[in-house]
This record gives C-alpha cells, sequence and structure tokens, in this order.
C-alpha cells in the first residue's frame, strides 16, 4: 500500500509524524545513527515538497498524509509564516494573536499508522521494536490510537503534551498518559514535549 524499500540488513526503525518543512528530527536521527531507517509522515502539501529537496537519501521514506485513529479525509488549515503550525484542529486566536493566519485550507488523506507499521519486515527490525517522534500540533491522540497493538512496540517516544491553547480540543499531557501508560513510563516534560520509553 506505502511502497516503503526498507533496508535488507538488519535496522533500528524510526517513525517522525510531523516533519515540518526541514525535518530537523529526521535528519539527526540518520545523522547520527547509520543503521537507522526512518518513515516520515507529513501533511501539508508544501512542506512535503521542502522535504523531498533535501534530498534526504534511500534510509527515509516519506509519506504524504496524515496520521489519525480512522481512514479519512480531513481539512488541513495551512499556517502562516511557520508552515509547522499547520493544524486538523481549529486554530484559537491566541495563535492568531501572536501573527499566525490560515493562509489555505486542503483536504488531506489520512490514516492509521498500523497500517504502515502492518509492513514492517520485524525480523530485521533490531529488538523487534521501534522509535517514535509526534508533533502534530494538537492532533496526538488520534495519532496513538491509529498505532493499535504496535504500542507495545515503542521503545521511546518524544510527542507534544501542550500547545498553549492554540488550537480547540489539542491533546494534553494528561489524554496522552491515559493511552500510553499501560506500555511506557513517563520520563519528563520540557516545554511543549514529553518524553517516554517503554517499561521494563
Amino acid at each position: 500500500m506505502f511502497n516503503i524499500s526498507f533496508p535488507e540488513e538488519e535496522f533500528d526503525l524510526f517513525i517522525d509524524v510531523g516533519l515540518s518543512h526541514n525535518a530537523p528530527h529526521t535528519r539527526e536521527t540518520l545523522s547520527i545513527n547509520p543503521k537507522a531507517f526512518v518513515i516520515g509522515i507529513e501533511p501539508n502539501p508544501e512542506s512535503c515538497q521542502s522535504i523531498r529537496r533535501l534530498n534526504l537519501g534511500d534510509r527515509f521514506h516519506l509519506i504524504e498524509g496524515g496520521a489519525s485513529d480512522i481512514l479519512e479525509t480531513i481539512i488541513l488549515n495551512m499556517m502562516s509564516p511557520d508552515p509547522g503550525t499547520s493544524s486538523f484542529l481549529s486554530v484559537t486566536n491566541i495563535l492568531l494573536d501572536q501573527g499566525y493566519s490560515i493562509i489555505n485550507k486542503v483536504e488531506v488523506p489520512c490514516f492509521r499508522l498500523e497500517s504502515i507499521l502492518d509492513e514492517v519486515p520485524w525480523q530485521r527490525v533490531n529488538g523487534g521494536s521501534f522509535s517514535m517522534k509526534s508533533d502534530t500540533q494538537g492532533y496526538e491522540v488520534k495519532v496513538l490510537l491509529g498505532l493499535g497493538p504496535y504500542l507495545d512496540k515503542i521503545k521511546d517516544l518524544q510527542i507534544e503534551s501542550t500547545t498553549w491553547g492554540q488550537y480547540e480540543n489539542a491533546a494534553t499531557l494528561d489524554d496522552i498518559k491515559m493511552i500510553i501508560d499501560p506500555h511506557l513510563e513517563f520520563i519528563k516534560e520540557d516545554r511543549e514535549n514529553a518524553w517516554f520509553k517503554k517499561k521494563s
């Protein structure tokens, strides 16, 4: 379905949800880990064009679309001046008052991360588990619910835990913990992100 060309040798799997226009997390992962293979999910079509121009190589696979809990098409609010603030959620005056504006609304195909992970050759994945980063401007609960049974295969997670009131109905740290507490241990929260690791 996603036509991903996985490495033939053993590799470390990373899932990067919400890359913005310059994929900083993916670029760092690829630069420090020669065994890394990153699957990136980005819904903003303009950001996807920018990411393709980075030529990140054959250890990276970009999927243009959104991660959600069901297969559906959702309207994405494309924001300016920072495309990384684009969101499936409605923006509030808190964000608009900071100089941001909606420049376009586009329909984006969304899918469950479970459907991507079903295609992974797990026998070649180191430890049979993966690392994940999610930064979707408040849509994290939908992203996590779309993992299904693969929540058990996450070894470490960095996830956006607050949007400071910039989006309506955005996920909170408590919302996130309710989903992943059976699987992952909370490590820390720093500004808008939280870190978790697999429970021993």
